[in-house]
Parts: C-alpha cells; structure tokens; sequence
C-alpha cells in the first residue's frame, strides 16, 4: 500500500466517482490518497486556517477521511493517512490537526483514539452532543 499527496488528476476521478464527496473537497488543502496498485482505497481532504480563536496559531483542519471499502476497514489505513496529515502539519509548523466527528460514528472516534487525539464533545444549547472535536497538538 501507498499513502502520498494525490494529484489533480486523481482528485479529479475521485469526484467523478462519488459526487457526494464534492461538498467536502475543495480546491487546494492536502488531498491524501491511499493506494493497493492502482486503486484508490482511501482519501483525506484536509485545509490549512487560522484557528478560530484569537490565539494566532494555525492548524490543519481534516474535512474527510474515508475508506472507501468497507472490507479494507480497520486495517490501518486511515492511521496511515493521519500519520501522513501529521507529517504535513509538522512541516507546515501549524499548532495542531484538528478534525469533527459525528456523535454516532464510533469507528471514526475510536480512529482519533487509537492515534492520540482529544475528543470534546459538542453540547448544543438543548443539551445533545452533536459530535466532537478531535485534536492533535503537536
């Protein structure tokens, strides 16, 4: 297996393949592919912002992370692909990666876990917990 920045290209075919990834994959950011010969098995579609916080830092903001097949899931791939991002943002010199996970998605919250990422949940005002934060000082 593979894991390197993705082209434009592969990009390209990606949003043609599945439409729905379009709302979260944007023009630019870090667009990371993981690959078993010539197939695309998994991405992640992160940006670069300041924080949204007046603290003058910057982070990587982790938009999608996928496996696109559900057999190669919990295999390591998506950890691949955040060690990568990690990597990137080290370079990058940001503060930290940060990503939101949905309350429901226990598999992606056990990936934040298992990579050493803080998980805050998200109280909304009527009390329910939409999802969390996932952070990864570095």
């Amino acid at each position: 297996m593979i894991i390197r920045l993705g082209t434009e290209a592969e990009k390209q075919k990606l949003l043609a393949d599945f439409p729905n990834v379009k709302n979260v994959i944007r023009d630019g950011g870090y667009f990371i592919i993981a690959k078993i010969e010539d197939t695309v098995v998994g991405y992640l579609w992160a940006f670069k912002r300041e924080i949204p916080a007046s603290v003058g830092q910057e982070e990587i903001f982790i938009n999608i992370i996928e496996v696109i097949y559900t057999n190669l899931r919990c295999q390591g791939i998506a950890s691949k692909m955040l060690n990568e991002i990690i990597d990137i943002a080290k370079i990058e010199n940001v503060y930290q990666v940060r990503a939101f996970c949905d309350i429901g998605n226990v598999p992606s919250h056990r990936l934040w876990l298992k990579n050493k990422f803080s998980i805050n949940p998200v109280k909304m005002q009527d009390g329910t917990i939409s999802g969390s934060f996932c952070s990864y000082v570095l």
